[in-house]
């Protein structure tokens, strides 16, 4: 067993069983519900609606990022078949419905990409934001269904894809402006 491998397990054992406890289940399940593909999507589209007429621009280029990172997620997903912790651990507290591989997982990818998209589009709201979506990928782990590197790998992917795609919006539109020939009024 490599090193992460070997990190990865002692973790989600660690943060599984000394985090499980009805109340705090029960709130994970719900925080969990943040990063479900509906409403990732939902959150997306309100945020780019919100601020369409002022943001046009990175709204748009976030928005996309948001679901590049949704779609490189499910190919990194296809692609790398790493199993659920439940089949390879016994023991664990698991909480239903997690089916297909586990890493990166989509509930973070989803979650920091959101929150990503939504610290370039409201700033001052970022702090509630990153909570959110971090808690949403402790939320993985805490119900069972993810190991921690699936968290943090889903987490790194949401928030890059989508400051990635702002940053190259925003070097776009900068670089198109800088071509135009200057307007001078006659």
């Amino acid at each position: 067993m490599s090193l992460l491998s070997a990190w990865d397990r002692w973790w989600l054992i660690t943060i599984n069983v000394r985090f499980h406890h009805p109340e705090v289940v029960y709130g994970m399940a719900l925080l969990t519900r943040v990063g479900a593909l509906s409403t990732v999507l939902a959150l997306t589209a309100l945020s780019v609606v919100m601020v369409w007429r002022r943001q046009r621009r990175d709204a748009v280029a976030g928005g996309l990022g948001v679901i590049l990172a949704l779609a490189l997620a499910w190919w990194l997903k296809e692609i790398i078949q790493r199993p659920r912790p439940a089949e390879a651990i016994s023991g664990l507290f698991v909480a239903a419905g997690a089916q297909g591989p586990a890493f990166p997982s989509g509930h973070a990818t989803g979650a920091c990409a959101v929150a990503a998209l939504v610290s370039v589009l409201w700033p001052r709201g970022r702090l509630l934001w990153w909570t959110v979506a971090l808690g949403v990928a402790w939320s993985r782990v805490v119900l069972g269904v993810h190991y921690p590197s699936d968290s943090v790998g889903g987490a790194l992917l949401g928030s890059a894809t989508v400051f990635a795609t702002v940053g190259v919006g925003r070097w776009w539109a900068a670089r198109s402006s800088s071509s135009r020939p200057p307007h001078v009024n006659p």
